[in-house]
């Protein structure tokens, strides 16, 4: 599957990686410091994955879905670096908030281009509206990432879902508490694969599948209820060998993720 557009942006590989509530930003490389990361807000419940199951792409949505990578600009200065990620951080959330941005999380320790820092994925399948939203980020502006569009369709409630996370996020700022960054995140996996068909077949209805998505022409998009590429090779070991060509990512994301396949 070929990425439908590159669009210029960047990053500086020196500054620590993390996703701070609505934040894409680097992670460290070693695994101790890796930070278990928020993806949107938090989910109004929590409760174990593997008891629920994704539907079918029926009646799906169209939505874009947007790979951050790695840009040209290296040698920021501390307090550049800070300036850009503050702005990035703050137009996730202004996204979210205005119904445009309905997932985001950076990618993990094991993926397989090592330009890939995060996704965001946007309530449109207009991919012009979507570049006009993804462009509109501090870090691409800055020359911190490039973006890369995919097209996406799901009849997951993503809309639904980052409501409950962005009410949840609400509701607990007015006691005055503010989410530490990654307190309420975990690993998943993402999974993307040549055929469509085969892959939707095989995972349709499997426990643990939390979003199925076509992606692009012939493809698709999956988020496996798993902490990393291990346990996911582990857990849907006899899925895997039949849904063909794949490739499956390290990503972090909100613990209320477990809640979307609950959500009509």
């Amino acid at each position: 599957m070929r990425p439908r557009r590159c669009v210029a942006g960047n990053a500086d590989d020196g500054q620590a990686r993390r996703l701070d509530l609505l934040a894409l930003a680097p992670k460290p490389r070693h695994a101790a410091g890796i930070l278990r990361t928020t993806s949107l807000l938090l989910a109004v419940a929590f409760s174990i994955a593997g008891c629920h199951t994704a539907e079918a792409n029926v009646d799906a949505a169209p939505y874009t879905l947007v790979y951050l990578k790695t840009g040209p600009t290296k040698g920021l200065s501390k307090e550049r670096q800070q300036e850009v990620f503050a702005g990035h951080f703050a137009n996730m959330e202004r996204l979210a908030q205005q119904g445009h941005l309905v997932l985001a999380g950076p990618f993990g320790t094991r993926k397989t281009d090592a330009s890939l820092r995060g996704i965001f994925v946007l309530a449109t399948g207009d991919e012009a509206k979507a570049r006009a939203l993804a462009e509109t980020d501090p870090g691409v502006v800055a020359g911190v990432f490039v973006l890369e569009y995919h097209a996406l369709a799901t009849a997951a409630a993503l809309p639904k879902w980052v409501a409950a996370e962005m009410a949840r996020d609400a509701a607990l700022k007015a006691t005055g508490k503010t989410p530490k960054p990654g307190e309420f995140g975990r690993g998943f996996v993402l999974l993307i694969g040549e055929d469509g068909a085969s892959v939707r077949r095989e995972l349709t209805g499997q426990k643990g599948v939390l979003l199925l998505a076509s992606y692009d022409e012939k493809g698709a998009f999956a988020v496996l209820d798993a902490v990393d590429c291990g346990a996911a090779t582990t857990k849907f070991g006899a899925v895997l060998p039949k849904v063909g060509a794949h490739r499956l990512e390290d990503w972090f994301a909100s613990r209320g993720l477990e809640q979307l396949p609950l959500m009509k």
